[in-house]
């Protein structure tokens, strides 16, 4: 299997999406795209126990 066949990285917790977004090693944009997604994980948690 080469690399672009290869399948990304999916993130299934927020702080794993936060774990990148505080990578120094990573690009910025990289990390920001990984913050905002990090962002969305977790107003997912808040909403789904909002609805409970």
């Amino acid at each position: 299997m080469t690399a672009e066949q290869q399948r990304p990285y999916v993130a299934s917790e927020a702080h794993e999406c936060r774990q990148r977004a505080e990578d120094p090693d990573r690009d910025t944009v990289e990390r920001l795209t990984w913050a905002v997604l990090a962002v969305a994980a977790e107003l997912a948690v808040i909403r789904r126990q909002v609805r409970r």
